[in-house]
C-alpha cells in the first residue's frame, strides 16, 4: 500500500550513509487485510459496524414477517415466487454487511447481489404469468392488449415512434419472456469470468472491467425492456395484484446498486477521501457505499412488505386439472360427464316402456 524508497550512498573515508528518503506513495486501490483493517479503524468504524448489524436484523426480521404473510394469504401457485422475489432483500443486506466486514468480499458481494437481483427479476416476471393463471390464460385475460415497443429503458426516445404494435399472442409472450431470462445467465458468465480473473490477480479485476461492461448493460437493457413491457401488458388485466409497485420496488435494488457502486468508484479515483495507512480512498468509498445500502435494503424490504401483505384475489386457474397429463386430464372428464348423467338420472328416471 505504501511504499518507500531509500538511496544509500557512501562518501570519504567514514563511509557515512546518506540516506535520501522519498515521500511516500499510497496506491489508493489497494484493499486490506481484515486484520490491517479493524487495527485502522477507531469508534466511528465500529459504530458503523453496529448500525449495518442493526440494518442487517431488521431486514431480515421484515422478510420473515413478509414471509408468514404470503404463507398464510397468497393464492397457492403464486407462494414460491413471491417468497423467491422478496428473499433479495435480506440476501443483497447480508453479503453487504460481509463486505463492510471484511472489505476484499466487495467483488464477491456485488456479484452475488447482481446475480440475485436477475433471479429475482425472472421470478417477478413468472409470479405474473402465476396470477394469470399461466401463459394460455394470460393471454386470454388480457385481451385485446397489445405489445409496445416503445418503453423504456431502450426505446422511450421520440425517434422510436415508429415502431409498431404487436397483439399480444402466446408466442409473443415467450419472447418476452426470453428477453428477462436472459439476464441470469448472461450476467452469471459475465460475473463469473471476472471472479476468476480476479481470483489469479486482484489487479485484473478492475482493469478488465470497463471490457465486460458492454455486454453486462445491454444485458440489463434488454432485459428491463422486457419486463417493463410486460409489466405495461398487466396493468390494467391485472391491477388488483399490484404488479407494477412490485416490480418498481424491485427495480430500485438493480438502480441503488448499479448506480451507488459507479458513484463510488468515481469518487475513490478522486482526491476526495484521504490516503492513509490501511484506509485507502476504495476502502472509504466502499464502506460509506455499503452502509447506505445497508439502510436503503430496509426501506425497500419495508416497502415490499406493505405491498406483498396486501389482500389478493386467487389467481385465474386455467383448469384444476391443468397440472395432469393431457390423458388423466380426458378420462378425468370423461368420469365427470358420466356421473353428473348417472345423477340426473336418478333425480327423474325414465319409464322403460
Amino acid at each position: 500500500m505504501w511504499r518507500m524508497e531509500y538511496n544509500a550512498s557512501s562518501s570519504g573515508s567514514n563511509d557515512e550513509a546518506v540516506v535520501n528518503v522519498v515521500e511516500a506513495v499510497c496506491n489508493p486501490y489497494v484493499v486490506p487485510s481484515v486484520a490491517e483493517y479493524f487495527a485502522a479503524f477507531n469508534v466511528l468504524g465500529l459504530w458503523l459496524f453496529s448500525l449495518g448489524g442493526v440494518a442487517v436484523f431488521i431486514t431480515v426480521a421484515l422478510f420473515a414477517d413478509t414471509i408468514r404473510s404470503i404463507i398464510r394469504t397468497a393464492p397457492i401457485n403464486t407462494r414460491s415466487h413471491s417468497a423467491f422475489v422478496v428473499s433479495v432483500y435480506p440476501v443483497v443486506a447480508i453479503v453487504t454487511f460481509c463486505a463492510t466486514l471484511v472489505p476484499r468480499a466487495q467483488v464477491i458481494t456485488e456479484a452475488v447481489s447482481q446475480g440475485m437481483f436477475m433471479c429475482c427479476m425472472y421470478q417477478l416476471f413468472c409470479l405474473i404469468v402465476a396470477y394469470g393463471g399461466g401463459e394460455t390464460q394470460l393471454v386470454k385475460k388480457l385481451q385485446p392488449a397489445q405489445i409496445s415497443l416503445q418503453v423504456a429503458p431502450c426505446c422511450c426516445w421520440s425517434c422510436c415512434s415508429f415502431l409498431p404494435v404487436y397483439p399480444l399472442t402466446k408466442e409473443r409472450l415467450k419472447i418476452l419472456r426470453a428477453l428477462v431470462v436472459q439476464l441470469p445467465v448472461v450476467q452469471a458468465f459475465s460475473y463469473i469470468a471476472m471472479l476468476v480473473m480476479w481470483s489469479d490477480d486482484q489487479k485484473l479485476y478492475p482493469l478488465n472491467y470497463n471490457y465486460y461492461q458492454p455486454v453486462v448493460v445491454t444485458s440489463i437493457l434488454l432485459g428491463i425492456w422486457g419486463m417493463v413491457m410486460m409489466v405495461r401488458l398487466s396493468q390494467e388485466g391485472l391491477k388488483e395484484y399490484f404488479v407494477q409497485g412490485k416490480f418498481i420496488v424491485l427495480q430500485l435494488v438493480l438502480l441503488l446498486t448499479k448506480f451507488q457502486g459507479l458513484a463510488a468508484r468515481t469518487l475513490a479515483m478522486g482526491s476526495l477521501f484521504p490516503c492513509r495507512s490501511h484506509i485507502t480512498p476504495t476502502v472509504y468509498t466502499n464502506l460509506i457505499y455499503n452502509s447506505a445500502l445497508l439502510w436503503e435494503m430496509v426501506l425497500l424490504a419495508g416497502f415490499a412488505r406493505l405491498l406483498y401483505k396486501k389482500p389478493v384475489p386467487e389467481s385465474y386457474q386455467m383448469d384444476k386439472n391443468s397440472n395432469l397429463p393431457k390423458q388423466l386430464c380426458t378420462l378425468q372428464e370423461k368420469i365427470t360427464i358420466s356421473e353428473s348423467i348417472t345423477q340426473e338420472s336418478v333425480k327423474s328416471p325414465v319409464a322403460k316402456y
